[in-house]
């Protein structure tokens, strides 16, 4: 296939390339997935059963939908209130500020939290708050980054979710308090932030004023317009579906090892281990492959169609598990599920940056992205439960391999127009 981006004169007036930039948006997405990871995996948890032992499992399912239904509505205005705003910092850096402020804000009252009533306050908002951070910053892609190099650039983000997850996760693990935790997590995401800002500075956004007020109407009564555009609908229904797929399965890997693998199967007898053994081998794979993958995009092209073998080799991953039930099988699940899903967040980003259907209404539509690999967090839990409940383990992988089909099949759909750069 062909594709095009839009044209950077249209991007963002007086604005250059910057070869520091896929760096700093590496260390800005890694802070905050540390941020997210430390609190929800570890900290949030801890905090959960010391205030509500008895009703703990209940009660995170409550914070969890709290916090889902506030990601979904900062993913829906970050990028919004982003595109039309006018300053001489530009219209992404003030958001950055505020957002960032405002999470280490509340990251740091959750830490000082004494009673349950405010984990149900202060959680739900400081979702609010980085996801409103997250979408802000990913339209950076559009805004900045050259079409050439969004490979480069959206692998570098991509990169950003294992090594955040390393942080996040230790940090938090081995902080002799939980408070200190917490405030730990800050201190990454504060320097990042500021590294972004301040090292690459934003051009003005003030001399777009008279040339963007005419369309600001239209943005306004037309929040989904973008799905008017084809390519955009069949990449937003890619990722949606795929993520569904992942989010499904995923989900339940601590009753699969110890319910369908088996607790005596497992390293050790323990499922803890289990999974810490998958996740690290997840990891690695994710690793090696992400930044590879990133580099060869940009020169090979052909991005719909990158993505769309890619999902269904997700899909045959996620039928390893289904055919055996063995440890083995499990590993060469892990190995796969790196090493697949590192190849897809390389180049899922730039795709959905590619099919924007506006440069004006980049953050918008980048936020509404957003919405297709964060609203399947909503429904995966009640469909495995289904599944699992009424069906098997093995029908719960199979059900994830053919979402994974469906969403690699959409992906083939996207026709981008002819550009110079890639053929």
């Amino acid at each position: 296939m062909i594709e095009q981006a839009i044209p950077m004169a249209d991007l963002h007036v007086g604005e250059r390339p910057s070869r520091r930039l896929p760096a700093l948006l590496f260390a800005a997405y890694a802070s905050l997935i540390a941020l997210f990871q430390g609190i929800q995996n570890i900290l949030i948890p801890a905090m959960v059963q010391q205030f509500a032992p008895e009703t703990k499992v209940s009660t995170l399912a409550i914070l969890s939908t709290l916090a889902a239904i506030t990601t979904l509505a900062a993913l829906l205005s970050g990028g919004a209130i982003s595109d039309r705003t006018r300053s001489r910092f530009g219209k992404r850096t003030p958001w950055l500020a505020v957002s960032c402020g405002l999470s280490i804000t509340l990251t740091l009252l959750l830490g000082s939290a004494s009673a349950l009533w405010q984990l149900m306050l202060f959680m739900p908002l400081l979702w609010f708050s980085a996801n409103f951070y997250q979408t802000v910053m990913t339209a950076i892609l559009p805004d900045r980054i050259a079409d050439e190099q969004r490979g480069f650039a959206s692998a570098a983000i991509a990169l950003g979710v294992p090594i955040g997850i390393l942080i996040g996760v230790n940090v938090a693990a081995f902080a002799p308090t939980p408070f200190i935790g917490y405030a730990a997590l800050t201190i990454p995401h504060v320097l990042a932030t500021a590294a972004l800002i301040l090292c690459d500075r934003e051009s003005s956004s003030l001399e777009s004023e008279t040339a963007t007020s005419a369309a600001r109407p239209a943005a306004r009564t037309a929040f989904f317009s973008a799905f008017a555009n084809a390519d955009f609908r069949l990449t937003f229904i890619s990722r949606f579906v795929l993520f569904l797929s992942y989010f499904t399965v995923s989900g339940y890997t601590f009753y699969v090892l110890q319910d369908y693998v088996g607790t005596a199967n497992l390293p050790g007898g323990s499922v803890a281990g289990a999974i810490s053994i998958t996740l690290s081998v997840i990891t690695v794979a994710w690793l090696v492959i992400t930044p590879l993958t990133g580099i060869l995009s940009d020169r090979i092209g052909h991005t719909p169609t990158i993505v769309g073998y890619t999902s269904i080799a997700i899909g045959a991953v996620l039928l390893i598990p289904a055919v055996s039930n063995s440890w083995l099988a499990m590993i060469l699940y892990a190995i796969g599920l790196g090493l697949t899903f590192g190849i897809y967040f390389a180049v899922d980003l730039k795709l959905a940056s590619l099919v924007l259907p506006s440069a004006e209404t980049a953050g918008r539509d980048m936020g509404l992205m957003g919405v297709a690999s964060s609203g399947p967090t909503v429904l995966a839990p009640a469909i495995a439960g289904v599944i699992i409940e009424y069906g098997s383990f093995p029908l719960l992988f199979m059900v994830g391999g053919v979402l994974a089909l469906i969403g690699g099949l959409s992906a083939f759909w996207v026709k981008l127009r002819a550009d110079p750069h890639r053929i």
